[in-house]
């Protein structure tokens, strides 16, 4: 007979239980029903940050209960300072707006930016689109071979902006191994920078990944039009051919560990973080979708059709490995922020 008793009270649990796991995605469809979901990207149109972030808008809505549209907006200005300030800062704050970020959003707090009116970990991260490479590319009639020609001689970089990792990286170069680099920021994203190089403005360009190399830019590099000059990643990569190792040329451990401080983020290449006050319940349907999406048979074959390298992490082994490597002690972080010129 007791046994009698609790079979109601079971069945009532399983209904609970069942009406539970279908609440979600009812719950989801109904918000994002006839909504537009919009990724920000604080770069112009064209560059490195905007092709990934267009593959991920062209394919997010089909994992999003309610079937959302998706689309890119772009945000440029002050190295994408701007649009990270912006999203994290202002409404909406509801799921329809998330951003992609760089490595220069990560370490910026950490160096006590003023300009950078976030903390890294109250962003709520969606998961990185892939681990690439950065390094930088000079242009063929510069002359220029590789970056341990800037020992002797000035080197013109541009950059979107003078806190971006396409002005950062040169600027770090120069300052920690002693090599003559002048930054002109302004450009509009790496896009620009190209064009720059062209017109015989700028000579070199650094925040320049293998997946531009193996992919949009690959008869660039062929035809000898853009020459890889150093690499910034931990290990070789075959798109950088002969381009020297950044950290093989540190002259000391004390020097390696800041420079890898500066550069180790660009291998989290292409995160995606939703801002702060996103509802808990809406950032977990966000991340489904967007490990569903990155994981899709589509995406991956718009991908490859692109030539782009898709290498995705999760959300937690994203927030995982920026803990790790701003976990630095605080003599680091200070020769950083001098290397950079921040006060």
């Amino acid at each position: 007979m007791e046994t009698n008793k609790k079979l109601p009270v079971a069945g009532l649990v399983a209904s609970v239980l069942l009406a539970g796991a279908f609440a979600a995605p009812q719950a989801g469809a109904q918000f994002y029903k006839n909504k537009t979901v919009t990724v920000v990207v604080g770069y112009g149109v064209g560059g490195g940050a905007d092709v990934f972030g267009r593959l991920l808008a062209r394919h997010l809505g089909d994992h999003l209960a309610g079937k959302p549209n998706v689309i890119v907006q772009n945000m440029p200005g002050a190295g994408g300072f701007k649009a990270v300030n912006n999203v994290y800062n202002t409404n909406p704050q509801d799921g329809t707006r998330f951003i992609m970020t760089s490595s220069s959003h990560a370490t910026a707090p950490s160096m006590g930016d003023k300009k950078a009116r976030w903390d890294v970990f109250k962003f709520q991260w969606l998961g990185n689109l892939t681990r690439d490479v950065a390094g930088c590319v000079a242009s063929g009639q510069s002359g220029i071979k590789t970056i341990k020609d800037a020992r002797n001689r000035e080197v013109i970089f541009g950059a979107s902006g003078k806190n971006a990792p396409s002005a950062q990286q040169p600027r770090a170069i120069a300052n920690i191994l002693g090599y003559k680099a002048k930054v002109i920021a302004g450009y509009k994203g790496t896009a620009g920078a190209r064009l720059a190089m062209e017109k015989g403005e700028i000579e070199a360009v650094c925040a320049f990944w293998a997946s531009l190399i193996l992919g949009p830019q690959r008869q660039d590099v062929a035809s000898g039009k853009l020459v890889p000059i150093a690499q910034l990643g931990l290990k070789a990569h075959p798109a950088f051919g002969a381009a020297p190792l950044i950290y093989d040329l540190a002259r000391n451990d004390e020097d390696r560990k800041v420079l890898q401080f500066i550069f180790g983020a660009t291998e989290i290449s292409r995160p995606f973080a939703a801002p702060p006050g996103v509802p808990a319940a809406r950032v977990a349907e966000l991340r489904n979708a967007f490990w569903a999406t990155v994981n899709s048979p589509a995406l991956k074959a718009d991908a490859k059709r692109q030539r782009l390298i898709v290498d995705p992490m999760d959300w937690k082994d994203t927030e995982a490995a920026y803990r790790a490597f701003l976990d630095v002690p605080k003599k680091i972080i200070d020769r950083a922020k001098k290397a950079l010129g921040k006060k």
